[in-house]
């Protein structure tokens, strides 16, 4: 029997942001570009697959997402969304958030979230953070599961994740390290 180490599997960092004005949009990015250089970025979207966020951030929310050169461990996504929470923190106005940042992972074949929100679907990775696979990669498409939020069955997130997919593909091993 094999006794070495589990390595965790690598993924590329991309965030997901929902806000109401540029303001809020462009501290997180400044916060962003200290982890890494952004390296695909979707379209700028109207967020109006629920109305989840209505109460806390008001009506007219846009949506986008980002990603960044860094290539990590899974398992490292639980520091990033520490950093995201703080971010959000920052930018509260009148008790409620301006800004959601949640921060995942897309490799070749899956695409990972990190909440702080348990369900029967997510697994407990630690310090109070719970992961999901959201997106599988099969045929030519990542592909939706029952628990998969609509923005990311859009195509606009289909076609962002497709680009980080081909970014993660092109990195060498020697990328892989901080």
């Amino acid at each position: 029997m094999d006794n070495s180490p589990f390595i965790p599997a690598l993924t590329k960092i991309f965030f997901g942001l929902i806000y109401k004005n540029p303001e809020g949009l462009e501290f997180v990015l400044d916060k962003i570009i200290q982890i890494g250089k952004i390296d695909v970025q979707s379209i700028e979207i109207p967020f109006d697959f629920t109305d989840y966020y209505k109460d806390e951030m008001g009506a007219s929310l846009k949506r986008k997402w980002i990603s960044i050169e860094k290539i990590i461990p899974e398992n490292d996504l639980v520091g990033l969304k520490h950093k995201a929470i703080s971010w959000e923190k920052e930018l509260i106005f009148e008790g409620k958030r301006t800004v959601n940042c949640d921060p995942g992972g897309i490799c070749d074949n899956r695409v990972v979230l990190v909440t702080t929100k348990n369900f029967s679907h997510r697994i407990y990775l630690g310090e109070g953070i719970f992961g999901e696979v959201t997106l599988i990669y099969i045929g030519d498409k990542f592909q939706p599961q029952k628990w998969t939020y609509p923005d990311y069955q859009s195509d606009v997130f289909q076609k962002f994740a497709k680009s980080c997919k081909e970014k993660f593909l092109g990195k060498k091993p020697q990328d892989y390290t901080d």
